[in-house]
């Protein structure tokens, strides 16, 4: 038993030494470039203590460490040497240490010294392109199997809570490489900055139009997503953005994202608006703290002291990160759902509203996969700056684009919708009408006839004239009324020798002076039973005292109802 216990403690130890011996041979050990831009962290060493104004040759005789020692050296700045020997068949290549605001290398091998002017983004030093510099890419020439030591001077000033900790990429690279993803990332940047202004420029016009809320929204989103990119580009702009300006953006677009689904698809409901109001009232909350956190920046102790305030899990901590994006992503989750819903029920604006939602979380996926993959070597780093970060980019266009296709289907659904009803409707109209004149015609053929047979009573009533009868060889007379039936007619009565022949024009056409007419016959008929035929005037003042007595007028009444009149009585 002891023995083996011996043996144990043995084996324990010779573990521990070569252990030790392998780190203290890996640390501050040259990194053999082939190709392969990943440099594992055991070849840094860490100088804390010196500003960028440190000359090469304090640099050289410093007390370097495998480790930061003091965690402010974040804030104060620090060295970071590397060694580097090129076993590449390329001399002219670029080292990328993770992009800081401010920066400051120099590179030594058998060629001499090369150093790059201090730089930082806060005055006129900085400028996009350089000298043998593309933003914070340096060319750096590295002869072939030599070894070529990296000077980097790393600080964040003040505190970037996301970024100031990640010292430890560095990536190395052809300089024709460096260049190409250099001017990627402007290319891509220039063109999500087009699509996206694009977009919001064709949405406003829309809201203009249209009025619709929807649009409102859309804009409100486009317009706070182009503040957004705008935020997250201020290592290629050449500025500083305030974190805090950057969560109040990130309220901004989720409050637009909400009321837009909220209008969209019409959710109304009680207990659902009073959620949404709920968590509406949050980001306000939200975005009042952050905008009052804001002034804290540059020279608040939040952006000075890491000791007071370390970094934090996604730069917020946890908390704020759960309160501010957890909710809203269950609420997104509920408008999937409904989307969904509607979609199988035929409403097509909602399949693209199920794609809009669906993108982000391709996106982000997709670029967390290639990131992780490319962190743990699998992948070149390039492939972030080349693959991931395009990729995500473009899906997340892909999110708007398809919100505005939702809206536009669901205005030609709703033309489509208006012109169904529409066609309805007339389709109904033209059958009322055609029933309303097939009635009419019923009705019209029904007058007709009836006017038709006024016609031949009024034809009967008046006498047929035999003119060898009242004395004339030769006599020719014509009756023709306007209409069907008229007010014109003649009348004609014999008494002993007198003849009385009357020709009158009764007041109205049609069936008014048809009526007339049998009237005025009717009352001269009985002058003549009454009165001899050889006073016209008499006559005359007769049918005048008999039609008042029939209109039942009084004197000095007015009637639309008469008649014009001549009397001629000749004897034989």
């Amino acid at each position: 038993m002891s023995r083996l216990s011996t043996l144990t403690h043995l084996i324990t130890s010779i573990t521990i030494f070569f252990s030790c011996v392998a780190g203290s041979c890996a640390f501050g050990s040259p990194y053999v470039y082939t190709g392969d831009s990943k440099i594992p962290t055991e070849h840094f060493e860490y100088l804390e203590g010196l500003d960028n104004n440190a000359p090469l040759s304090t640099l050289k005789k410093g007390d370097w460490n495998k480790k930061i020692q003091d965690i402010q050296s974040y804030y104060n700045g620090f060295w970071v040497k590397l060694s580097m020997q090129n076993n590449s068949n390329e001399v002219d290549l670029g080292v990328r240490h993770w992009t800081t605001f401010e920066k400051k290398l120099y590179a030594v091998n058998s060629q001499g010294i090369q150093e790059f002017d201090y730089i930082r983004f806060n005055d006129d030093s900085y400028n996009f392109i350089g000298i043998d510099r593309i933003q914070f890419r340096y060319r750096v020439t590295m002869p072939i199997s030599e070894i070529t030591t990296i000077y980097s001077f790393y600080r964040f000033k003040p505190l970037h809570r996301t970024l100031s900790t990640r010292h430890e990429t560095f990536s190395i690279d052809t300089w024709e490489n460096l260049k190409s993803q250099a001017f990627l990332q402007i290319m891509r940047q220039i063109f999500f900055y087009a699509i996206l202004i694009y977009l919001f420029l064709n949405s406003i016009s829309s809201f203009i139009v249209t009025r619709d809320s929807n649009y409102f929204w859309l804009s409100f989103l486009l317009f706070s997503l182009v503040m957004s990119a705008i935020y997250l580009s201020g290592f290629t702009l050449g500025f500083r953005s305030n974190p805090h300006i950057g969560q109040l953006i990130f309220s901004c677009i989720l409050i637009s994202i909400i009321q837009f689904f909220r209008n969209f698809l019409n959710l109304y409901s009680k207990i659902i608006s009073q959620l949404i109001n709920s968590l509406i009232i949050l980001h306000l909350l939200i975005i009042f703290y952050y905008f009052m956190r804001s002034f804290e920046f540059p020279n608040g102790e939040y952006f000075t002291n890491l000791e007071m305030y370390p970094i934090q899990p996604f730069g917020i901590g946890y908390v704020r990160m759960i309160l501010q994006f957890v909710p809203t992503v269950i609420l997104l989750f509920y408008f999937a759902f409904l989307s969904f819903k509607f979609w199988r029920s035929g409403d097509r604006a909602a399949g693209y509203i199920i794609f809009a939602l669906t993108i982000p979380v391709i996106s982000f996926g997709s670029m967390a996969i290639i990131i992780n993959l490319s962190q743990k070597g699998y992948l070149g780093l390039e492939m972030i700056s080349l693959v991931a970060l395009p990729l995500g980019g473009l899906l997340l266009i892909l999110c708007p684009i398809a919100i505005n296709l939702a809206l536009e289907e669901r205005i030609k659904a709703f033309k489509d919708n208006a012109m169904t009803n529409l066609q309805s409707l007339n389709t109904e109209l033209d059958n009322k009408v055609r029933e309303r004149t097939l009635d009419l015609q019923k009705a019209n053929n029904l007058i007709t006839d009836s006017i038709q047979s006024a016609s031949a009573i009024q034809s009967a009533i008046l006498p047929s004239i035999d003119p060898s009868h009242y004395g004339f060889s030769e006599l020719v007379y014509i009756w023709e009324p306007r209409d069907i039936v008229g007010g014109d007619f003649y009348w004609l009565q014999q008494q002993e020798d007198w003849t009385a022949l009357v020709v009158a024009d009764c007041t109205g056409h049609g069936i008014p002076g048809a009526f007339m007419t049998l009237i005025s016959s009717t009352i001269l008929d009985r002058i003549a039973s009454l009165h001899d035929l050889s006073q016209p005037d008499r006559i005359l003042d007769q049918l005048d005292e008999l039609l008042s007595q029939t209109f039942k007028l009084s004197a000095g009444d007015s009637t639309n109802f008469g008649l014009d009149c001549g009397v001629c009585c000749f004897s034989k």
